[in-house]
């Protein structure tokens, strides 16, 4: 039954299902052929890829699973970044290996790309992140929300707490005076709007 479906099916449509069927034969052809370090830029390449995708997806679809870390000075780092790390690191890594290049200049060109990679994601990620928490809402109705710690402020430097505003959930950078800093879910209550994106808290007592 198979066989004749297949032979009614339109020449353009044969020729197509057939070039889709040789590539990914080619594909994993070329896959099952990898070994030692080509194989594990492979595996780099395809699991943040796919990683990377799922996580841009969920985003725009409201849904987010982030492990945020605190950062260099330019703020939080998220999954995305470090899928995006991984993903450009074994393609990079894998393209230098097959122009003939050894494991050093390889891995360096790989690590190097990936970090630009986990650089640049970081940084649309944050300035969206923010453009979000900005949306309609003055930032001065903050003074007096109650939140927890999302991401832990340590002494001296920035985390991130959510808050409460109007009902509805918003994620600012936020600064402390506490000796000890906060720790990831801490209560907090909001002191002060240092700025737009930043805001003062200190821990809430119970």
């Amino acid at each position: 039954m198979f066989l004749a479906s297949w032979h009614t099916l339109p020449l353009d449509t044969m020729n197509t299902v057939l070039a889709a069927l040789g590539f990914w034969g080619g594909i994993v052809e070329y896959a099952t052929s990898l070994s030692g370090l080509p194989l594990l830029y492979g595996i780099c390449a395809v699991i943040g890829g796919c990683l990377f995708l799922i996580l841009m997806v969920l985003m725009f679809i409201g849904i987010e699973f982030d492990f945020d870390m605190l950062a260099d000075g330019s703020g939080h780092v998220s999954l995305h970044g470090i899928s995006g790390f991984f993903t450009l690191f074994g393609i990079v890594g894998l393209y230098l290996n097959s122009q003939g290049y050894g494991a050093l200049v390889s891995s360096a060109g790989g690590i190097g790309a990936g970090g630009m990679m986990f650089l640049i994601v970081g940084r649309i990620i944050m300035s969206m992140r923010k453009l979000e928490s900005s949306g309609n809402i003055n930032v001065d109705q903050a003074v007096g929300a109650k939140g927890s710690v999302y991401a832990e402020i340590l002494p001296g430097q920035s985390g991130a707490v959510t808050i409460f505003i109007d009902e509805r959930e918003r994620r600012y950078e936020a600064v402390t005076n506490e000796p000890a800093g906060l720790k990831t879910g801490d209560l907090i209550e909001v002191k002060e709007v240092i700025s737009d994106s930043l805001l003062k808290v200190t821990k809430l007592t119970t």
